[in-house]
């Protein structure tokens, strides 16, 4: 039987050290990593998906925006093309069809024409009554008078017509049952209007 030498001891006890606390230590160690890189794949496939969810939340915002703003884009285009509309029905349909009525019904002879053809009416449906007429302000009575015939000058109050505050056209009003009928200019052009604006609005936006 060989002796141990002092030599085989030491190893003897450096082995057992070894293997009692570096071993352990070396399986802690790898137990360690092994976990780490476990919980860094965690905390990565976490983070993309918490990344890919914000991104499509973001996405969704976005569209979102985009979708109000062109609503709202498109919105503002048609309010300002009806805007644009209104102005060149103002400065074009409005000015003209004022202008076009104002002078047509301005005429002595026109205000003369619609007096006489009341008194016809008048005569026709057997009425009797005295009128006042009011012709615009713009026109001279003596004017208006010369045109008209005795018979109508006769029914008139002070056999004359009287001057109204307005441009053109004639305003008749019946004495006894005081019933006004209104043939001024600005009547006239309301009832043009209703008429005509449409067809203008379809001649020049073609809509």
């Amino acid at each position: 039987m060989k002796l141990e030498t002092g030599k085989d001891k030491i190893q003897k006890i450096c082995d057992a050290l070894r293997k009692e606390t570096l071993e352990p230590a070396k399986q802690e160690a790898r137990e360690i990593v092994e976990n780490a890189h476990l919980q860094a794949q965690t905390i990565t496939t976490e983070a993309k998906e918490k990344a890919a969810k914000l991104q499509d939340q973001v996405q969704k915002e976005i569209e979102e925006k985009k979708r109000v703003f062109a609503a709202s884009l498109q919105l503002s285009c048609r309010q300002g093309i009806e805007q644009l509309k209104q102005k060149i029905e103002q400065e074009l349909f409005d000015r003209e069809l004022v202008s076009l009525v104002r002078k047509s019904m301005a005429d002595p002879k026109l205000i003369a024409g619609l007096l006489s053809s009341f008194m016809q009416s008048m005569q026709e449906k057997g009425a009797n009554e005295d009128f006042v007429a009011l012709i615009p302000k713009n026109i001279s009575p003596r004017s208006i008078n010369e045109l008209l015939v005795s018979k109508v000058l006769e029914r008139l109050e002070n056999h004359s017509v009287a001057v109204g505050d307005f441009e053109g056209g004639v305003q008749i009003r019946l004495k006894d049952s005081h019933v006004t009928v209104d043939i001024s200019d600005q009547v006239v052009r309301e009832i043009l209007a209703r008429y005509l604006r449409k067809d203008f609005r379809d001649l020049v936006f073609n809509v």
